[in-house]
């Protein structure tokens, strides 16, 4: 069965950590990515299973980054998620961080709990997922 690899876009170290804690034990790969242009160039690079987004991020932010994602005709069907420091108090904020997002929680939670949360997303791209022709390197 293939590894599911698992990108962790933004500046938050807490939800870096909490990725981490959640699925050391089932050897996911983790590819983080502090910049928003690094976090498209490994999401076209790497194809992961999941997207887990910070709004905070070098060059960008965690809103415009999913509009891209979105955009994207090969990247919009993986399951993006937003993992906050802070969740939104205001719920047009909430909305528009939800317009596009699959779900959005806190990075506070226990990494059993996180686990909950993003394993049937990540099932569930490793089911729908096309593979891509290799890419020859030119």
């Amino acid at each position: 069965m293939e590894t599911p690899k698992l990108l962790i876009a933004g500046l938050s170290q807490q939800t870096l950590n909490l990725v981490r804690q959640a699925v050391e034990q089932l050897g996911y790969q983790i590819v983080p990515a502090p910049a928003m242009s690094l976090a498209l160039f490994l999401a076209h690079k790497n194809l992961p299973d999941i997207i887990i987004s910070d709004l905070k991020m070098r060059d960008g932010d965690g809103l415009s980054f999913l509009c891209e994602i979105r955009q994207d005709d090969e990247l919009r069907a993986i399951p993006f998620l937003f993992c906050l420091d802070q969740m939104p108090e205001d719920a047009t904020e909430l909305l528009a961080i939800k317009s596009g997002a699959r779900k959005v929680v806190p990075n506070n939670l226990q990494p059993a709990e996180f686990l909950q949360i993003i394993e049937p997303f990540i099932d569930e791209r490793l089911r729908d997922k096309v593979k891509r022709d290799e890419q020859t390197p030119e």
